[in-house]
């Protein structure tokens, strides 16, 4: 027979969050509202662990996506350089874009995904 993988679940999945809402759904606010979403979860929750892990997770990616924007806006009208910033800031986007939609997806069954270079920022910033 075929293994089954185990999901381990994050152990303040099931916990009542601070901010009165469901934990999963926190966090989906949390990620659809980019940096501004992330900061304000961030900052009313106090209990839950898992919440407030994504929470800084979402407001660094967001803070990333302004950055690039940012860039992309101001070397955007050079020649040559600036078409070259324009398509990697895009290519940057989409892929924080599907970054965010994995996290959504595993946050809802109860797993924290931990995004490469972002997540080490969040361990490393997130007390509690």
């Amino acid at each position: 027979m075929a293994e089954e993988k185990k999901v381990e679940v994050h152990p303040d999945f099931n916990k009542k969050s601070s901010t009165g809402m469901e934990p999963k759904i926190a966090v989906l606010l949390a990620y659809l509202f980019s940096w501004l979403g992330g900061l304000i979860i961030w900052l009313i929750e106090k209990e839950n662990k898992f919440v407030k892990w994504n929470a800084l997770q979402a407001l660094i990616l967001g803070i990333i996506e302004a950055i690039i924007v940012i860039l992309m806006i101001i070397f955007g009208w050079i020649p040559f350089i600036g078409w070259l910033f324009v398509v990697i800031g895009w290519l940057a986007l989409v892929a924080i874009l599907v970054a965010v939609i994995i996290a959504i997806v595993k946050a809802f069954s109860g797993e924290t995904f931990r995004i490469p270079g972002i997540s080490s920022l969040t361990d490393k910033y997130f007390k509690m």
